[in-house]
This record gives structure tokens, C-alpha cells and sequence, in this order.
């Protein structure tokens, strides 16, 4: 999958787009179109660089970058873009300080948003977040839990699937989306010598864990 024959397609239609949209009468529904139609192109892009990242992991190859790193940092930001980018819910968090990981910040913060956004996504309007990090001999362990609707007992096996969204109706509040940003996570999580798993889904709370091991000092 080379990066630039999906890449460049993309950029020069965006490019046309933006300048259609420059010379587009204010309020006009050739104005309209064009802000319709950028919108679709960013969320190909989005799409496009997932997918690289799961070739990438399905190729073999691992992280290469892999520096010792605050996870507990790293995830108190990501709990603060949570918050920022969804006010109404109620995300409470527990964080052991100064956890020590090694890998690629870039990548991990990745990972921890999308399994923060899916707890969003699928969460009962104004619902509540919750977070979780622990550590034991070897391991960092964060559990995120949301009480969205259940989930039903037999999409539990295919969560991590690539484009399975499961029942629409679950997130129905934030739309579809790709159905990619689990299966990147735990492949992320993977090339960490991590991993990302399902904990448990009842009628009015769903729980997953991502682990990692511990930095050696």
C-alpha cells in the first residue's frame, strides 16, 4: 500500500476543493459543497493513515522509537483533549504518577485517544468516563470504562475487527465512523509489546484494558 499513490490523489483534489471554496460566493451552495466535500476528504485522510499504520503492523515491522516515556503524562493529556472535546460527559480519572513505559509517545497518545473516543462515541448522552491507571511487578495497566449501552453478547468476539461498528444505534450520537480505531490501538499496543482487550459490557457499563510493560530503570 504506497504511501504516495493514496496520499497524492487526496492532497491535489483537497488543493482544487480549497480554491474552489476561496472563489466561492459567501453563502452559496457552490460554498456549501465545497465545506461538504472537504470535510469527506479529511476524513478519507484520516482513514488512509490508519490503514498504513495496521500495513505497517500486518508487514511486521515494530516500533522503532522506543524511549522510555511518562504513560501516566501522556494519558492526563489525552484525559484533558477528552474533556475539551466532549464537556457534557462526566470523565473521572485515577493515574499512578511518574508511570514509566517505553515506547513512542507519538504512537501511544494514538492509541489511548481512540480507545478514549470510543468510549465516547458509544456513551449514553451526558454519560460518565472513567479511567483507571495501575501498575503491578511488570506491567502499566489503564482501564477505561463508559456507561454506554451494552454491548450484545455476540459482537464481542469481532470488537477488534477492522470496520466492524457493531450496532449503529450504540453510537448514534457521534455517527459511524470507520470502524478502525480499536483494531489500530491494539495493533499499536502490539508493536509495543502491549496489548488492548475487551473486560466485560452489562447493561449499562463496558470496560477495556490496555497494558503495557513497565520501562526498566
Amino acid at each position: 500500500m504506497p504511501r504516495t499513490s493514496l496520499r497524492c490523489p487526496l492532497a491535489l483534489l483537497q488543493a482544487e476543493l480549497e480554491s474552489a471554496l476561496q472563489a466561492a460566493p459567501s453563502g452559496s451552495p457552490q460554498q456549501q459543497l465545497c465545506t461538504s466535500l472537504l470535510g469527506e476528504i479529511h476524513h478519507l485522510k484520516a482513514i488512509i493513515e490508519k490503514l498504513l499504520l495496521l500495513a505497517a503492523a500486518d508487514s511486521g515491522r515494530r516500533v522503532r522509537s522506543r524511549v522510555p516515556v511518562d504513560f501516566s503524562a501522556i494519558l492526563a493529556n489525552v484525559i484533558e483533549e477528552g474533556r475539551a472535546l466532549a464537556p457534557a460527559w462526566h470523565l473521572e480519572s485515577v493515574l499512578v504518577p511518574a508511570v514509566m513505559v517505553a515506547a513512542d509517545a507519538v504512537l501511544l497518545e494514538q492509541a489511548l485517544q481512540n480507545v478514549l473516543n470510543n468510549a465516547v462515541k458509544y456513551n449514553r448522552p451526558n454519560g460518565r468516563i472513567q479511567i483507571i491507571l495501575t501498575t503491578g511487578a511488570s506491567a502499566a495497566v489503564v482501564t477505561f470504562g463508559n456507561s454506554g449501552p451494552g454491548i450484545v453478547a455476540h459482537d464481542h468476539g469481532r470488537l477488534f475487527e477492522r470496520f466492524f461498528r457493531g450496532d449503529p444505534a450504540r453510537g448514534r450520537e457521534h455517527g459511524a465512523g470507520a470502524g478502525l480505531g480499536l483494531s489500530l490501538a491494539r495493533e499499536i499496543l502490539r508493536a509495543h509489546s502491549g496489548e488492548l482487550t475487551f473486560n466485560r459490557s452489562g447493561v449499562d457499563w463496558t470496560e477495556f484494558s490496555a497494558t503495557l510493560p513497565l520501562s526498566v530503570r
